[in-house]
């Protein structure tokens, strides 16, 4: 009798652990905050700026900022005041906003070359359940698919590989969003961008 009734508070004890664990998972994620972004358009904004991050670098900062954190880049391009830093499978966009030598990180672009991850360890290479599973529902998904009715299955395999792509945002505000693209349901190039 003593035995069973160890054995039942046990498999409560282990039910309630698992209700808890449970619900804290559901909860994991605040409910996103609703604005309007650059065009007025009603978006919403599911992740923090200390989320927005690829290599540890973020959008905003300085070229002495990157360099302090990444070193010296392989390459510099500068093109009329649009200048980019290339590090392994990394290109960084920098730009003067306002002409006055006020040059901030605007583009931080991972391609599949790259093996930098976000600040929550997603890295190109992943399959894009990742996302869902790290920062939950994007916030907007674009979804490009082309097919071609006159070809055989087989052909439009071909096209599904290269041309067709699925571009899952997630934003911190009107201005900043980070873009994960995805193609055959693997992650080949994550972005994060601020708008100017």
């Amino acid at each position: 009798m003593k035995k069973n009734i160890r054995n039942i508070s046990g498999m409560a004890a282990v039910l309630m652990a698992a209700i808890i664990i449970g619900s804290s998972t559901v909860s994991a994620y605040d409910p996103p905050i609703v604005t309007k972004d650059l065009a007025r358009m009603p978006i919403s904004c599911s992740i923090y700026p200390s989320q927005a991050q690829i290599g540890g670098i973020r959008a905003g900062i300085k070229p002495k900022e990157v360099r302090s954190v990444l070193g010296e880049p392989e390459l510099i391009h500068n093109d009329k005041g649009i200048i980019r830093y290339y590090y392994d499978g990394l290109i960084l966009t920098f730009i003067d906003f306002g002409g006055e030598e006020r040059t901030v990180l605007r583009d931080i672009k991972a391609d599949n070359k790259s093996k930098f991850t976000t600040s929550d360890g997603v890295s190109v290479g992943m399959p894009e359940e990742v996302l869902t599973q790290v920062y939950g529902m994007a916030d907007t998904v674009y979804i490009e698919k082309y097919t071609v009715p006159k070809l055989t299955e087989e052909d439009n395999r071909q096209y599904d590989e290269r041309m067709n792509k699925t571009i899952y945002t997630y934003n911190v505000g009107e201005l900043l969003a980070m873009h994960f693209m995805v193609k055959c349901g693997v992650i080949v190039s994550m972005q994060i961008h601020l708008a100017d």
